[in-house]
């Protein structure tokens, strides 16, 4: 597992100690230092840092210059301040910091929080900036690799449509409106055909005096604007939002796609991913497997409805450890999916009967009780759409219950 160390320079043990409590609770591990010199020695003898949290004022560096010795090692530095004048402010501004927060807000710890967080995940979020300015570029990308995200760079839109083509993985874009060859609206507007707002952010930017540019900006399908010269607080609050959104939109999706008892994909998410992979499975055939776990009634009348959702979480858990690189589905009530993506008929059946044995072994546990339980499955192979072959397993799954259950049966075109 990664480590995260946090380099704590703060005088005021109180907020030390909850800086270090924060830290702690986002999975970094800490080292305070109270004063400009302690701050010195302990960069002189350690390096890797990932993050700073570095008080403005010390009793022997009271104008921001542990903040320097923080950012000559090129460690990102969060600085903390009780007071926030105007000078100090832009005094604060005047250094590469990555963020800087007023200790008198009622919420400065939360949004610490929030940036421990961040740091953790922002060199894994990647920003595509297009600008034909090469100053302007270069400006854009420190301002966001302050905050260790990863930047790829585009003089106009048609470049920034191929880069983004070349990294699909991208999550924000931050476009100039004037260029050559493509300009930003143009450029939007294409990237909106493939990407939609919930995968991909997009923030203009123009030194235009046009009132009307963010209009045009935000109909064409972009996120949010920024006149240029912009102020860098408010660039890094769009940034932010346009995370936060993200991420509201992801946790949306995996709501509406996941199976809330199961971690597993539900129905209608499973469908929807068989219809986009269906015209990318290199086989001419689907291989899936319908699973079903023996008289779950009498589980649930037997031992209660607790015992009968850990009996569910146990298989769907088994299901994932066994086959983690196919893609799984919670069809609904104590029926499984199982679709393979690649290999034979042949090895399938051999994985999954060897699959129904060891689930038969496993004893599950709720309170006071314990039982074993056994499953049922039925397996098809055929050249037919995913949910003809889904039928084909269901028949196969059918005689597997009637034939005595905990049995793997393989549905034939010839019958089962």
């Amino acid at each position: 597992m990664e480590q995260y160390k946090l380099l704590i320079v703060e005088d005021s043990r109180p907020i030390s100690t909850l800086v270090e409590y924060v830290a702690k609770e986002a999975g970094y591990q800490s080292v305070i230092v109270e004063t400009l010199a302690e701050c010195k020695q302990v960069l002189a003898q350690e390096d890797n840092f990932y993050l700073a949290s570095v008080d403005y004022s010390l009793p022997d560096g009271p104008d921001g210059e542990a903040i320097d010795e923080v950012i000559k090692k090129g460690i990102p530095a969060i600085v903390m301040t009780g007071h926030l004048d105007s000078e100090i402010r832009d005094h604060i501004l005047s250094k590469a910091v990555s963020d800087y927060i007023p200790k008198e807000s009622s919420e400065a710890f939360a949004y610490l929080a929030k940036q421990f967080h961040r740091f953790k995940h922002n060199p894994n979020f990647k920003v595509l900036v297009v600008d034909d300015s090469a100053s302007t570029r270069s400006y854009v990308r420190n301002l966001l690799e302050r905050n260790l995200y990863e930047v790829i760079e585009a003089e106009n839109g048609q470049q920034g449509l191929a880069l983004l083509a070349a990294n699909p993985d991208t999550q924000l874009i931050i476009t100039d409106y004037e260029m050559p060859v493509m300009n930003g609206v143009r450029f939007v507007s294409e990237v909106r055909k493939t990407y939609a707002k919930e995968s991909v952010c997009i923030i203009g930017l123009s030194g235009g005096g046009a009132t009307s540019l963010s209009a045009r900006f935000i109909h064409n399908g972009a996120n949010d604007f920024l006149q240029k010269p912009f102020c860098l607080e408010e660039f890094y609050c769009r940034i932010y939002q346009s995370i936060e959104h993200l991420e509201h939109m992801a946790k949306l999706k995996q709501l509406a796609d996941v199976d809330s008892m199961t971690g597993l994909y539900n129905r209608y998410a499973f469908f929807n991913k068989a219809n986009q992979l269906g015209g990318k499975i290199e086989s001419s055939q689907y291989a899936v497997a319908m699973i079903d776990i023996d008289h779950f009634k009498k589980i649930n009348d037997e031992f209660g409805h607790d015992m009968g959702d850990e009996v569910i979480q146990n298989l769907a858990l088994s299901l994932q450890q066994e086959f983690d690189r196919e893609i799984l589905c919670r069809m609904g009530g104590e029926e499984f999916v199982v679709w393979f993506i690649d290999g034979s008929a042949q090895s399938h059946c051999h994985l999954l009967d060897a699959f129904r044995e060891r689930v038969g072994e496993q004893l599950v546990r709720c309170g006071n009780y314990e039982t074993h339980y056994s499953i049922s499955i039925g397996y098809a192979c055929a050249p037919d759409n995913i949910e003809q072959v889904i039928q084909y397993a269901d028949q196969a799954l059918y005689q597997s219950k009637t034939q005595g259950r905990n049995q793997l049966t393989l549905y034939s075109t010839q019958g089962v």
